[in-house]
């Protein structure tokens, strides 16, 4: 097995900043204007004038977020040489709608009609079920699931060996900070509209239903990991069953990251918003025998 192969990665919400476009490459708005018009919304006004939580709104932030990601996939192209290399794409949480479209799963157009009609659903469970994320760091999983267990929230995101995401109603995720303060547990709430991976987010999926079995995807893209379990995805009914249920059931992010590792995978790299998916890397690089390297798509100004 060659010890060299590359996977892409996307990120999802909460990586975003109000503003953060002014960071992008000159081909980034020819891009956001085609998303814009797609579903009528100035994708690139809303990231330069909107507020935090006016752009974390799904419909608006996840057809955002495949646009910025393949702003930065196209200006890499001809400039490093892992974007047009890729054996893996990796898209964490909805990072997978820009995965989609990455590995040739899914038209960039489709993909943002997609991600804007989903995105209404998760609207809608934003404002039924008022819910928050807390991220928890230097953790083993023993201490998250006490935690889970004894403030009522569930772990959200497996995100490294010593990363977890735990998630439910806002009163319950704002006193859990307490009990993580006096256990002197570093512990901070994401820049999200609600509680993603919980299921707060069942009635959400089940809209979403009929979008997704409704999804032109076609065989032979790029192979793409998951997030239900770190496993491979190599056909359109695997992408579909990857797509159901998705924020309603929890990240294995780090299992997405062993099963690219185990491929052969030693390069990642990095599109869209943040630095918090090349942060996940390297903490999971501390955890194999041969370290990753993390190229950064997403740095070409």
């Amino acid at each position: 097995m060659t010890a060299r192969k590359v996977a892409l990665i996307a990120p999802g919400q909460g990586s975003q900043r109000p503003g953060g476009l002014v960071d992008l490459p000159p081909v980034a708005k020819a891009w956001f204007d085609r998303a814009s018009a797609l579903i009528d919304i100035d994708l690139w006004q809303a990231g330069l004038d909107w507020s935090q939580e006016q752009l974390g709104r799904p419909s608006t932030l996840q057809p955002f977020l495949v646009a910025w990601g393949m702003s930065d996939f196209d200006a890499a192209q001809g400039v490093i040489a892992e974007a047009g290399e890729a054996d893996f794409v990796l898209g964490h949480s909805s990072g997978q709608n820009t995965a989609l479209v990455l590995s040739g799963a899914l038209d960039f157009d489709d993909a943002i009609r997609f991600a804007h009609e989903r995105g209404k659903h998760l609207d809608l469970g934003c404002e039924t079920e008022p819910g928050a994320l807390l991220a928890l760091a230097g953790v083993d999983q023993s201490l998250a699931d006490e935690m889970a267990a004894a403030t009522q929230l569930q772990i959200a995101n497996y995100n490294a060996p010593n990363q977890f995401v735990l998630g439910g109603p806002r009163a319950v995720a704002e006193e859990a900070l307490n009990w993580a303060d006096r256990r002197d547990i570093a512990s901070v709430l994401l820049r999200v509209n609600g509680a993603f991976h919980t299921e707060l987010f069942a009635r959400s999926d089940e809209l979403s239903l009929p979008l997704i079995d409704a999804l032109p995807l076609r065989d032979g893209f790029t192979p793409l990991i998951g997030n239900a379990r770190g496993q491979l995805i190599e056909t359109a009914a695997e992408l579909r069953d990857e797509l159901r249920d998705q924020y309603t059931r929890p990240i294995h992010w780090v299992a997405a990251l062993q099963t690219a590792y185990g491929q052969g995978v030693r390069r990642f790299a990095v599109i869209g918003p943040g630095n918090a998916m090349a942060g996940l890397v390297r903490r999971f690089g501390t955890s194999v025998d041969e370290r990753p390297t993390i190229v950064r798509l997403n740095q070409l100004r």
